[in-house]
């Protein structure tokens, strides 16, 4: 953390702190409509809007919860700020702790499909990719409604416990929903021990460390992913789908596959695979550059074990296009030629590898089991319609 060690005042962080954070930051706008980064129309607004909302994420993350001795869980991504690839049916909530101390963290996750903790050296797009530990929701001594007190940190103890790597900078609670229609956020709450009282006020020195911290994370942001996405294309290549792997920085509990899709007007990637034996899976779409999810509440850019049909052989076939091919399993790539398409297998215990073809829209039908059930407009509504209400319940109650 930045917390600046030299003399400054209110004066100087507004006439010569401020001001410089403003500048690095306005250069950034110019920068990602130019390669590497995608290119056109609606990847510039759409890279434009990203930049906004890293910057309040950026900011929040560093200035407002930037105090290890008084953490609070920070809602890290959601249905807006989109940072890194988030699997949505995750609500990621974290709070910033250091790793020579002992926290209390209390909650109730009985209204989830089930969470995990883990400690984290810090951020992946700032080369710092350590998970030290994870304690999923069963691993836990828990009241029969669900309530539960771990303790972070601290000599070894029975019952409740997790260790605190020296170098860990925060916690990451990843809650999972696969039934839209029911699940909904627990609560969690943290504390370090000691430090139960009211946080002293910020003091300009600390507030331009965290300025600066901020800012050094946008920037990193902004172009890690780009190169991250880049870098994963590279491997995979357009109409293609690779084999699920562990990832860096990722959850030791999930295996992580990608493919990407490169869809002329009348399109489409149909995805066909076996169903694993995991506890929760699912495929999404991702826009490149920028590696955030597409629009989750108002259109069917993701699919989960729950939301998919599986036909009468086991397989499941995921149609990617930009138009309704009605049927159930639709990925709607919301007008984007180019799209990441990543999927996780959470939990599993094999990890059958899809694969995937391009075919005319026309053709859908002809490529699916005869079985396959049609998908009118009327179904597509509703299904539309718990995703919207999900959502809200979700993220803006």
């Amino acid at each position: 953390m930045g917390d600046d060690k030299g003399p400054i005042d209110a004066a100087e962080l507004a006439r010569v702190r401020w001001p410089a954070l403003l500048e690095r930051l306005g250069g950034l706008g110019a920068e990602l409509t130019r390669p590497p980064y995608p290119t056109g129309e609606r990847a510039a607004v759409d890279g434009i809007r990203y930049l906004s909302r890293i910057v309040a994420l950026g900011l929040q993350w560093c200035v407002e919860f930037g105090d290890p001795d008084f953490p609070a869980f920070y809602r890290h991504d959601d249905d807006v700020t989109k940072w890194g690839g988030p699997n949505v049916d995750n609500t990621y909530v974290r709070a910033r702790v250091r790793g020579d101390a002992v926290y209390r963290l209390t909650g109730n996750g009985a209204t989830t499909h089930g969470f995990v903790i883990s400690t984290h050296e810090g951020d992946m797009h700032l080369e710092q990719y350590g998970v030290y530990a994870e304690r999923w929701h069963d691993d836990l001594r828990r009241e029969p409604n669900g309530d539960f007190t771990l303790t972070i940190g601290g000599p070894e103890r029975t019952g409740n416990w997790m260790p605190l790597h020296p170098n860990t900078t925060n916690v990451t609670i990843r809650q999972y929903f696969d039934d839209w229609a029911q699940h909904i956020p627990g609560t969690f709450r943290i504390e370090r021990v000691g430090a139960e009282g009211a946080p002293p006020p910020l003091d300009a020195a600390q507030l331009a460390g965290r300025l600066d911290d901020a800012t050094a994370w946008i920037e990193a942001s902004l172009r890690y992913w780009n190169r991250y996405i880049d870098a994963a294309l590279e491997r995979c290549g357009f109409n293609n789908i690779v084999a699920p792997g562990s990832v860096a920085g990722g959850s030791n509990g999930i295996a992580y596959g990608s493919g990407f899709a490169d869809l002329g007007p009348r399109e489409a990637m149909i995805i066909e695979g076996d169903a694993p034996d995991a506890w929760t899976w699912n495929f999404m779409l991702y826009n490149l550059g920028w590696f955030e999810s597409l629009d989750f509440a108002n259109r069917t850019t993701s699919l989960n074990r729950t939301q998919l049909h599986i036909d009468d052989d086991g397989r499941y076939r995921i149609v990617v296009a930009h138009e309704d091919p009605g049927v159930q399993n639709w990925l709607d790539t919301t007008g984007l030629s180019q799209a990441m398409v990543a999927y996780r297998f959470i939990r599993t215990t094999n990890s059958p590898v899809p694969h995937c073809t391009v075919v005319p829209i026309d053709a859908v039908r002809a490529a699916l089991p005869a079985t396959t059930p049609p998908f009118s407009a009327a179904d597509r509504a509703a299904q539309i319609a718990v995703r919207q209400q999900h959502v809200a319940r979700r993220f803006r109650n």
